[in-house]
């Protein structure tokens, strides 16, 4: 079976290291779904909020990548959250976004290919990991000359 070097989840060992820096604000690693390298985009997110102080106002529920430069970020405002707070919070949010909507899913430089691994890609490996990939030139042909 192939096994994907980039899987649609972050390393165990990063996720672990920012539940230990941040806590419960870092939500269930099933709920951040993106590939290692918008991990430290991710990171910077949390970073920003922790520096600025509104991990009272906001908080991260989850973070999916649906499909190539398609990003889901679910924040949720607190009750006590105050128009600054939402204002501040909603600026890194976009900022973030927008970022891991252009970056390479495997290094986190920016994207510049929409790379296609569609039903086509069966024939060649009955078990080949299907999808879309946002991926920088150097990665996509690293990626798509692979023989995994």
């Amino acid at each position: 079976m192939s096994e994907d070097r980039f899987p649609l989840r972050p390393d165990s060992l990063w996720y672990d290291a920012m539940r230990d820096r941040y806590g419960d604000a870092v939500p269930a690693i099933d709920h951040l779904q993106i590939r290692r390298g918008l991990q430290a985009i991710v990171e910077g997110l949390f970073d920003k909020l922790v520096d600025v102080d509104r991990f009272h106002a906001c908080r991260v529920h989850g973070i999916v990548t649906r499909s190539a430069g398609f990003v889901v970020i679910d924040a949720r405002f607190s009750d006590g959250a105050t128009a600054a707070d939402k204002r501040m919070c909603n600026r890194f949010l976009e900022h973030i976004h927008e970022r891991l909507a252009e970056s390479c899913e495997h290094c986190g430089k920016p994207g510049e290919i929409v790379a296609k691994a569609g039903l086509e890609a069966l024939l060649d490996d009955p078990d080949a990991i299907l999808g879309d990939r946002l991926l920088c030139t150097e990665c996509y042909e690293s990626w798509s000359g692979r023989d995994d």
